[in-house]
């Protein structure tokens, strides 16, 4: 039943998907309601489909605990599924790396990671690449208006002191400073991408 609630809950076109990789709706209807089930569905597939809405549950509320008791299991469980699924995305994104064919891919997998990894909302991703900055600490930047790497890397270290609570000259002082870098970071990978784009192949007539 909390597999057919959560399947009721996708949108038209996710159940769509689900229904392409092998889980169509009147399988978990009739599972669900205890009929007897005649096509033959692969259970490999039902199971990865449920872990799939497992994670997609994480992705949009970001809070273990919450995710654990609507599909009532424990939470580490889902931090164990988290934990596995980040792994799992970041050794896939780095194999598309290697091949130039699969950009694409590396575009998808470049964010899905960043999501998996800190399992927050994606505006709050940007500022917990800095180092020294967790999940509240990037919640009390964004509140209190630094909601961009760049906001933060032009940050007067003091008026964050005032802002920020809890929050020493120190840590301000080095929340700055990593901000700084990581956006150098940024934009020299940026420059090197472009001038990537733009060369022009010498063997061309």
């Amino acid at each position: 039943m909390i597999y057919f609630k959560q399947y009721n809950q996708l949108t038209p076109a996710e159940q769509q998907v689900a229904a392409t990789v092998g889980v169509p709706e009147s399988f978990i209807t009739k599972k669900a309601s205890g009929q007897a089930i005649k096509k033959n569905v692969d259970n490999g597939s039902v199971d990865r489909l449920y872990l799939s809405l497992v994670l997609h549950a994480l992705l949009k509320e970001t809070n273990i605990w919450s995710v654990a008791e609507k599909f009532n299991t424990s939470r580490g469980f889902v931090q164990t599924l988290l934990n596995s699924a980040a792994s799992f995305s970041s050794s896939v994104l780095h194999f598309c790396e290697e091949l130039d064919e699969f950009w694409v891919y590396k575009a998808l997998f470049t964010e899905l990671s960043k999501k998996l990894t800190y399992c927050v909302k994606a505006e709050l991703i940007p500022l917990m690449e800095v180092a020294g900055v967790l999940e509240a600490r990037a919640k009390q930047l964004y509140n209190t208006g630094y909601k961009t790497l760049a906001h933060l890397a032009n940050a007067d270290p003091e008026v964050l002191v005032k802002m920020i609570e809890h929050l020493s000259r120190r840590q301000a002082r080095q929340i700055v400073s990593s901000a700084k870098m990581l956006l150098a970071e940024k934009a020299e990978a940026l420059q090197e991408e472009a001038e990537e784009l733009l060369r022009i192949p010498t063997d061309i007539p």
